[in-house]
């Protein structure tokens, strides 16, 4: 749970690399950006952090190899892209409040399931408090950055989003799995079960029964109306999921017991796989172009906005300097893009 959380508030942004020149710098230092050192411990911090975020994922070279060299350029540049947007956010005024931070922690403690596994989550991310509060905080003042250099981003029309799902229809994200319309009444024991069971046999209404008897709160009241739901990884109970599998439309199955008690199931409909309407997939699209376009905007400010700065680097860590080994102009895009 951490990880997929430092994971959604990494702030690293890969854009077009700009030629800015070299000089002195303290023997630490890897880069400097108007005269704010990023030092060799920023840089393994920043290494580590992708590490721990994307494991194996992250698909980092070995070390010693000129591959792994250009990965540090490359994470190198990351922080003189960060270190550009602080300075960027502080002429804005943006700020990160104590309270939002501690808000965060407070949401990944619960998600993780109380203190003692946020604690264990931590360790064995090799992460300190401090180090996940930094990280929150550079998260949500990218957020504000890249909200207010982007609020006059125009909004994504109709016609873009079907001129979209037109040319991408057929791929797996449309793809839409065989569902159902279900019904479920949920009961504490068998001879309930069996009771209800019988009176729907006799022609009950299942709505008014789950009304009256479910012990599921969350559908009771709308008559044990469960929607539409996936035949397969449909979330209920292997055992339930099971024996809805086995039922045609219409058909209501006998008491089923898993660990939640006894469940009755009815199929009221049965979708077959097919490609998702594109009205059911529409606000999706609009989000997505709208999150592409957002970015895109912002990487091409970053890259314009960094010229107004004085940066350097160490000759080691120059992502403009050639390494002959490679012959590549310019580090591989191998470090993960802007996740949040």
């Amino acid at each position: 749970m951490i990880k997929k959380l430092i994971l959604a508030l990494a702030v690293v942004a890969i854009i077009p690399l700009v030629a800015i020149g070299c000089g002195s710098l303290p023997k630490s230092a890897v880069a400097e950006v108007n005269g704010k050192v990023i030092t060799q411990e920023d840089l393994d911090s920043k290494i580590a952090d992708i590490k721990a975020q994307y494991g194996n994922q992250a698909g980092i070279p070995q070390q010693g190899t000129p591959e792994y060299t250009d990965f540090e350029k490359q994470v190198t540049e990351e922080l003189v892209n960060e270190e550009v947007m602080w300075f960027e956010a502080d002429k804005r005024g943006l700020d990160v409040s104590d309270a939002d931070i501690n808000k965060e922690v407070d949401q990944i403690k619960q998600s993780a399931g109380g203190e003692q596994q946020f604690q264990n989550a931590l360790n064995q991310q090799n992460m300190t408090l401090d180090h996940l509060k930094d990280n929150i905080r550079k998260g949500l003042l990218y957020q504000k950055l890249l909200a207010a250099v982007t609020k006059n981003q125009p909004a994504v029309s109709d016609a873009q989003a079907q001129n979209y799902y037109n040319q991408h229809k057929t791929d797996q994200t449309f793809q839409k799995p065989e569902t159902r319309k279900v019904h479920e009444i949920v009961v504490a024991d068998q001879a309930t079960a069996q009771k209800v069971k019988s009176q729907l046999d006799a022609g009950a209404d299942f709505a008014t029964l789950a009304k009256q008897y479910s012990t599921d709160t969350s559908t009771k009241n709308n008559g044990g109306d469960l929607g539409e739901i996936p035949s397969q990884q449909s979330g209920l109970p292997t055992e339930v999921e099971q024996a809805m599998d086995k039922l045609s439309a219409g058909q209501t199955s006998d008491p089923v017991k898993s660990t939640d008690g006894y469940h009755i199931i009815r199929v009221d409909q049965i979708i077959p796989p097919g490609v998702a309407p594109f009205s059911q997939v529409e606000s999706e699209i609009k989000s997505q172009l709208a999150q592409n376009n957002q970015q895109q905007a912002f990487m091409t400010w970053l890259d314009k906005t960094k010229k107004n700065y004085d940066i350097k680097y160490s000759d080691e860590f120059n992502p403009y300097k050639t390494a002959p080994a490679t012959g590549s102009s310019k580090p591989a895009s191998t470090a993960p893009a802007t996740g949040h």
